[in-house]
């Protein structure tokens, strides 16, 4: 069976805390400056300085934030 990978990935913290593969699940992994800094253990805290991609950091615009749940619009 052939993998798919997808363009764009956006993690939450528990992807991180998990430690989910996701340079196997998208090409380009999305993330906010919040969700990084709401992680507290070390463990995790170091496996984010050694990451085998980029990570690239985005904020949603106001007017996308809904109960939380974040949308793909970002600046």
């Amino acid at each position: 069976m052939v993998e798919t990978v997808v363009e764009h990935v956006v993690a939450d913290a528990g992807a991180f805390l998990k430690r989910a593969p996701l340079q196997e699940i998208g090409k380009n992994i999305y993330t906010l400056k919040d969700v990084v800094d709401e992680i507290r253990d070390k463990p995790t805290k170091r496996s984010l300085a050694f990451l085998p991609y980029k990570l690239n950091f985005k904020e949603p615009f106001p007017e996308h934030v809904r109960f939380g749940n974040y949308n793909l619009y970002c600046y």
